[in-house]
């Protein structure tokens, strides 16, 4: 398998507190790889630091055969990568269509078109017209991750998109991602929800305090110690 994302010895900075201590994480072009840790555990800076979002990195990120060091967003994104952000950032005075849209012109051409998102989202297509604005918690996350989609991209990171949603729309998000992957897209999935993260997930990373503390394919590792990564401490039973 061919690597859409490979990451060896990165650290990110903010001034002078450290927030990663040499991550080494790799992605599998078609694979999903989770992301797993509690809060504070650096999870979202790993994404920043691969959308170019962070003030210092050390180490070496490539994107298939792109470096990503030092080179701007727009960049980033125009080579194939998608973030689905944490709090979902939309525009709230435009409507789901030209939220919708904005993925579709900042990305790069491909076989994900605007229909496809109605498809996976269909109460999408019924508030089309509608500001983003007025729309529910879970409908506005459809939105996000639909103008992710739109980009096309090769790469898509998605930061807990779960986060404060019914199941309900959870599962909804969650269904269709296997599905993108199938397509030929890779994925990297930031979550605290150990369960559902690694439910669709071929292989997984758990961050503590910056750190790797474990990583594998979930079928092969214990529950007592991705509970014990995650957390810290012992494994018992």
């Amino acid at each position: 398998m061919s690597t859409a994302l490979s990451i060896r010895n990165l650290s990110v900075y903010y001034d002078r507190f450290r927030a990663l201590f040499d991550v080494d994480i790799e992605v599998g072009d078609a694979q999903i790889v989770a992301i797993i840790g509690a809060n504070g555990a650096g999870k979202s800076s790993l994404l920043k630091a691969i959308v170019g979002q962070v003030p210092r990195v050390e180490g070496d990120m490539r994107f298939g055969d792109i470096s990503l060091i030092g080179r701007p967003t727009p960049d980033i994104v125009a080579a194939g990568v998608a973030l689905v952000p944490e709090g979902r950032r939309l525009f709230s005075s435009l409507t789901v269509e030209e939220n919708l849209d904005i993925g579709w012109q900042i990305g790069r051409r491909g076989s994900t078109q605007l229909g496809d998102i109605y498809r996976y989202f269909p109460v999408l297509a019924e508030k089309r017209h509608q500001r983003a604005g007025e729309l529910s918690g879970g409908q506005q996350q459809m939105v996000a991750l639909g103008r992710a989609l739109l980009a096309n991209p090769r790469l898509l990171l998605c930061d807990e998109i779960s986060l404060g949603l019914a199941p309900v729309i959870i599962d909804s998000l969650y269904a269709i991602l296997p599905e993108i992957c199938a397509k030929g897209t890779a994925i990297l999935v930031v979550e605290q929800d150990i369960s559902r993260s690694l439910s669709i997930a071929d292989r997984f990373y758990c961050l503590l305090e910056g750190r790797v503390s474990l990583s594998g394919r979930p079928g092969e590792v214990s529950r007592a110690a991705i509970e014990a990564s995650y957390f810290g401490g012992d494994v018992h039973g």
